[in-house]
């Protein structure tokens, strides 16, 4: 039996295979299942690249299956999956050959069941390399130490653990345990919907120092500039989802945490909506941020910012009027000519 299963979903990315691919089939770490997750790749070109590869080396296993989005592959690889650990890695990203050796390294066998390893990434942008960090100090995380993580989990500007289910190696038991608990529906925070509950119930956490193995692919011209209305429905569906999943963990202050979670989120919407193009965005913004439910969370949640763009976010969304908003607008119209 291999030792970890590393769950790659696929979705026509078919020109960043090879290197994602070349990355897994080149660890020092050999023990490994690689399980290859083609969900309903319609560009002619994934499914095919899927199948050389298995061809190519017996432990990559391909699983076709119809386009049911990014977490029913995933789940859909985890059940197929046959090792005690899995590791999770998107099809257009690629990982240091060392990753999975330094991962499996810090795993201790009387957790094997219930435990998270936890490295660190890199965002992979054009002409731009940016190393992200976990914000919680590293180190091992037991007993006392994860119930007092766990008050603080969401509701921060800056988790103190990624949600990202990616650059970690997680005991696939755990994710087994909770997957009852995920919503396909979920486009938003997608991750969080399995990390979550895996952080409430595992019984050893390791944040590793340094250990930026995982690379993530920004591509620039992929940012939508169109607003997205679906992404309040979501920001409401996860809302209701987490919530309860932290309550049935029996998260003592589940319903504070989730407060400030969704004002935080809040901003993730309000920079959507400021950079759409086909709307009036003063008068979009005003719907969403007058809306009396909303202005009610906004007003009654306190929570900490401390970037300079996220506090322009907050600050409009408290007092959505036309100044605000226009002034919004033109910093992130500036910003994304910046960086992109």
């Amino acid at each position: 039996m291999p030792k970890i299963s590393v769950i790659i979903p696929v979705y026509n990315t078919a020109e960043y295979m090879d290197q994602c691919l070349e990355s897994v089939l080149g660890q020092t770490f050999e023990d490994l299942e690689i399980m290859l997750v083609d969900d309903g790749s319609t560009d002619g070109k994934s499914p095919a690249k899927c199948d050389e590869y298995a061809a190519g080396d017996s432990r990559v296993k391909v699983i076709h299956k119809e386009n049911g989005g990014l977490m029913s592959a995933w789940i859909e690889g985890v059940i197929e999956a046959t090792s005690d650990y899995v590791a999770f890695l998107d099809s257009d990203d690629w990982i240091d050959l060392d990753m999975m050796e330094k991962l499996y390294e810090r795993t201790d066998s009387s957790f094997a069941v219930d435990e998270i390893i936890a490295g660190n990434y890199i965002v992979e942008k054009a002409g731009e390399r940016r190393k992200e960090t976990q914000a919680l100090a590293p180190g091992e995380y037991t007993g006392k130490a994860l119930s007092d993580l766990r008050l603080n989990l969401l509701g921060n500007e800056v988790r103190p653990v990624t949600m990202s289910r990616c650059m970690k190696l997680i005991s696939r038991k755990l994710i087994l345990d909770n997957i009852k608990y995920c919503d396909p529906s979920i486009t938003m925070s997608e991750d969080v919907n399995i990390t979550l509950p895996c952080l409430c119930d595992c019984r050893r956490l390791v944040i590793m120092e340094g250990s930026y193995f995982y690379h993530y692919r920004l591509v620039a011209s992929s940012m939508s500039h169109a607003y997205n209305e679906k992404l309040l429905t979501n920001l409401e569906l996860t809302d209701r989802t987490f919530r309860e999943i932290l309550k049935e963990k029996k998260v003592l202050n589940a319903d504070h945490q989730m407060d400030r979670e969704f004002v935080v989120m809040l901003m993730v919407i309000m920079k959507n909506a400021l950079r759409s193009r086909d709307h009036d965005t003063v008068t979009l913004v005003k719907e969403i941020f007058l809306r009396p439910d909303i202005r009610k969370r906004i007003k009654e949640t306190e929570v900490a910012i401390s970037g300079n763009a996220n506090k322009l976010m907050y600050f409009t969304a408290r007092h959505p009027n036309a100044v605000t908003i226009s002034f919004a607008k033109a910093v992130i119209r500036a910003f994304d000519k910046k960086t992109n």
